[in-house]
C-alpha cells in the first residue's frame, strides 16, 4: 500500500536525486538538487514522497508563486520510479498535494508537461480534471535522459482546485472518451509510422489534435520523425489557443490518440 507524507528532514529529500535520475535518466547536473528542496521546503514548499514500505518510490514539490496579484502553487517536479509508474502512486502524489494546497489556503496548482508524453496527458487533463492553454517553446532546453534529442516543449497546465470538473474527476475517473468533431491536424500511417501533415485551421467549438502514441518509442524508432510530431505539434497547439481553445481531455480510438480541445 502507498503511503503519502512530507519529507521529513534532508535524508528523505535526499531520496528525490534517487528518484529524478531513475524515473528520467538525467545526468547529474539536470537534476534538482536536494539543497534546492530543503530550502523550498524551509521556505513554505511542499516536498511529499511517496513510500512503499520502507521505500521512496516518489515524490512531488511544489512551492508558492505570485503574478499579477494573485498567489498559487507552482508544482515542478513530480517522478515516479518506473518500477512503479502505472500503479497509482502519481494519482495519489497529486491527490495529496491538492489536499495540502488546499489546507493551506491555495485554491490553484499549476505545472507544465511535455505534450507529446501522452501518459503524462491522460493523468493531467483526464484523471485529475485540469486544463492547458498555454504552450512553451524549449522551455527547459533539457538535453539528457528522457528528454534528449528533441526541443523540450511544454504545456502549462492549470488545475483549479475547487471546480467542479476537478472535484467529479476526484470521485470517478471515465475512462477516455472517443473524439468526435472536427480534426485540428490531418496525418498519414499508425502507429510508429504515424505521420503528421498539415494543421488545420479550428473552427468547431471541439477539435481534436492527433499526437503520436508513444514518443520513447517513436524517439528509439525515428529521432527525425519525433523532431517533425514536435514542430507539427507546437504549431497546432499555438494556433489553436491563439484561438480561445482550451486542451481538456486525451481521446482515444483504438490505438490513436487525440488531444480533445474546446473553445473557452
Amino acid at each position: 500500500m502507498i503511503q503519502i507524507r512530507e519529507a521529513a528532514g534532508v535524508e528523505e529529500i535526499l531520496l528525490t536525486e534517487e528518484i529524478q535520475l531513475a524515473a528520467w535518466g538525467f545526468s547529474e547536473r539536470e537534476i534538482a538538487p536536494h539543497s534546492a528542496l530543503v530550502a523550498s521546503q524551509h521556505s513554505g514548499a511542499l516536498v511529499a514522497l511517496a513510500w512503499a514500505g520502507d521505500e521512496a518510490v516518489g515524490f512531488v514539490w511544489g512551492f508558492p508563486a505570485y503574478k499579477d496579484g494573485r498567489v498559487w502553487m507552482h508544482s515542478h517536479q513530480m517522478a515516479v520510479k518506473p518500477e512503479w509508474q502505472g500503479r497509482g502512486v502519481a494519482l495519489a502524489l497529486k491527490r495529496f498535494q491538492r489536499a495540502w494546497a488546499l489546507e493551506h489556503g491555495y485554491d490553484l496548482v499549476t505545472w507544465t508537461f511535455d505534450p507529446l508524453l501522452t501518459k503524462n496527458a491522460r493523468l493531467n487533463l483526464g484523471k485529475l480534471g485540469a486544463w492547458a492553454g498555454t504552450y512553451y517553446s524549449d522551455f527547459y532546453g533539457l538535453r539528457t535522459g528522457l528528454y534528449a534529442g528533441i526541443p523540450a516543449d511544454r504545456l502549462l497546465v492549470t488545475w483549479e482546485l475547487n471546480d467542479e470538473r476537478v472535484r467529479r474527476r476526484l470521485e470517478h475517473i471515465p475512462p477516455p472518451p472517443e473524439p468526435e468533431g472536427e480534426p485540428l491536424n490531418r496525418t498519414r500511417g499508425e502507429g510508429l509510422g504515424l505521420i503528421p501533415e498539415e494543421v488545420c485551421q479550428p473552427e468547431a467549438e471541439r477539435v481534436y489534435l492527433e499526437v503520436p502514441p508513444d514518443l520513447e518509442a517513436l524517439k528509439a524508432s525515428d529521432m527525425k520523425l519525433a523532431e517533425a510530431w514536435r514542430l507539427h505539434t507546437r504549431e497546432a497547439f499555438g494556433r489553436a489557443f491563439e484561438r480561445g481553445y482550451r486542451a481538456v481531455e486525451l481521446a482515444r480510438r483504438g490505438g490513436r490518440v487525440y488531444y480533445q480541445l474546446e473553445l473557452t
